[in-house]
């Protein structure tokens, strides 16, 4: 069964080994397909994306109505009006804007490093001071908030937020209830909302009681979004000064009045709802957190156990006119180093963070490499066997980390960590120039070395992301 599967992913891998690129298995009552065979994905995720334009959503996410849809769980004309609006948010014009507020992020991590390190033999398990630095990049660049969270280890947004993570909601009781019995949906959405009503009504009763009656990880976080959203607005009426960050540039595409989604783009509204800012900063805050942080561990691990790559990038990196490097050109510097680029892919093919947001569902009947899809059906990607496939992939072993293979040209669909087609991840750029920037930093002050329990650390698990447990490394200060 896939639900008692420690590894999804690996699951689906064996699978695929054993009944081929395409084959079929119930989620509950909905048919699944799991789908290896990248032209039957390019189909789904390109070709026929009309038909494919919705995302199979677990149940928390199904609990979520009217304004409070984000871009992750929106379908439809919904999905389009809000990704048309929110995508200029991640242009290079404003992701360059962006760039001294994560500069100052990395910094602080640099500056923790180094109060850290006291000789080369000290072990860090950095994967740690990574989800500080980017959490910290997500409040700055979210909504604008500095919260000294890289000196304060209990941090209550890194609590919060890491909370959102430690539970896999595919596999709780009656999570697998509801996709058996579907009909239980319904009666599960009001007694969730009812238990967070009454919760909220008793705490504004007895406030004392707050101390005994404590918020869900996300309603909490979805809560402090809302106060610095109305904080902001607030702000604004008595300052003209407007702040450079994600929050501003959804605000100033928002409106308090009912948007419109339309098939004809003239007649579709061109705003947010005030609602639809906070659960997309919300959204963002969450993806951003444990997708990016996991990802620098995994290149930490690879610079530190491949001393040879590491090599060539800090020979890539110290090529550029140091003296120059300043906000305004950090941007340029960061998405523009070939090797570093490659080397970023090849560790993304080989350890994707997730697969759980690539799933999609199928919203009118269609024919697909000769497979009659009917409506509802599930088609579940299994990326390991596709970035570990060696027709896409060789002619060297898929097995074998060499970024080189990613200077030619691949099949659309044989790299996917961030997604393929029109409902790709809408932060993808902003993640890796954060990636990037952060590695670029780091390795100009510092040799990677493996310490002496990484592999012990590098014990993967999976839940909403797939995971190390910790990468300890050392760290070597160049000498000047």
């Amino acid at each position: 069964m896939l639900w008692s599967a420690k590894s999804v992913s690996k699951q689906l891998q064996e699978w695929t080994r054993q009944y081929g690129s395409i084959y079929g298995l119930f989620a509950g009552t909905t048919p699944m397909y799991v789908v290896s065979d990248v032209d039957f994905l390019e189909k789904v995720y390109i070709k026929q994306f009309s038909s494919f334009h919705s995302r199979r959503l677990p149940i928390i996410l199904r609990l979520q109505t009217g304004n409070k849809i984000h871009l992750f769980g929106a379908t439809g004309l919904r999905w389009r009006r809000q990704r048309h609006i929110i995508s200029p948010t991640f242009s290079g014009a404003k992701l360059k804007l962006m760039v001294p507020l994560v500069n100052q992020c990395i910094e602080a991590m640099l500056n923790k490093l180094s109060d850290i390190i006291d000789d080369k033999n000290t072990d860090i398990n950095i994967y740690k001071l990574y989800k500080r630095m980017t959490m910290d990049v997500i409040c700055r660049c979210a909504f604008g908030i500095d919260t000294d969270m890289q000196n304060d280890v209990s941090n209550i947004y890194l609590r919060k937020s890491a909370g959102t993570f430690e539970l896999d909601v595919e596999k709780l009781t009656i999570v697998k209830l509801t996709n058996l019995l579907p009909f239980f949906v319904t009666p599960f959405r009001y007694f969730y909302l009812g238990q967070i009503a009454v919760r909220r009504a008793l705490i504004r009763l007895i406030p004392s009681l707050s101390n005994y009656i404590e918020e869900t990880p996300g309603s909490w976080l979805t809560n402090r979004v809302k106060e610095v959203v109305n904080f902001r607005n607030e702000s604004l009426t008595t300052s003209p000064r407007k702040r450079v960050d994600l929050l501003q540039l959804m605000i100033d595409a928002s409106t308090l009045n009912d948007v419109k989604d339309h098939d004809d783009e003239q007649c579709m509204s061109k705003a947010l709802h005030s609602d639809e800012v906070v659960s997309n900063v919300f959204l963002f805050m969450i993806a951003g957190y444990e997708t990016t942080s996991t990802a620098l561990a995994y290149c930490t691990y690879i610079l530190a156990t491949k001393p040879n790559i590491q090599d060539r990038l800090i020979e890539e990196i110290n090529e550029i006119k140091w003296n120059k490097y300043d906000d305004e050109n950090a941007y340029e510097i960061a998405t523009n180093l070939v090797y570093l680029d490659l080397f970023t892919r090849e560790v993304l093919r080989m350890y994707p963070i997730t697969s759980k947001g690539q799933i999609r569902k199928c919203n009118q009947t269609t024919n697909i490499c000769g497979y009659i899809i009917a409506k509802d059906s599930i088609i579940q990607p299994d990326i390991f066997s596709i970035h570990y496939n060696p027709d896409l992939w060789g002619p060297e072993d898929p097995n074998l980390f060499i970024p080189e293979r990613h200077a030619v040209k691949r099949h659309p669909v044989a790299w996917m960590p961030f997604g393929v087609g029109p409902r790709n991840c809408v932060g993808m750029r902003f993640a890796l120039m954060e990636l990037k920037m952060c590695i670029i930093q780091l390795l100009r002050q510092y040799r990677i070395l493996p310490g002496d329990k990484i592999e012990e650390g590098f014990k993967r698990q999976e839940k909403l992301v797939i995971q190390p447990d910790a990468i300890f490394v050392k760290l070597e200060k160049h000498s000047i």
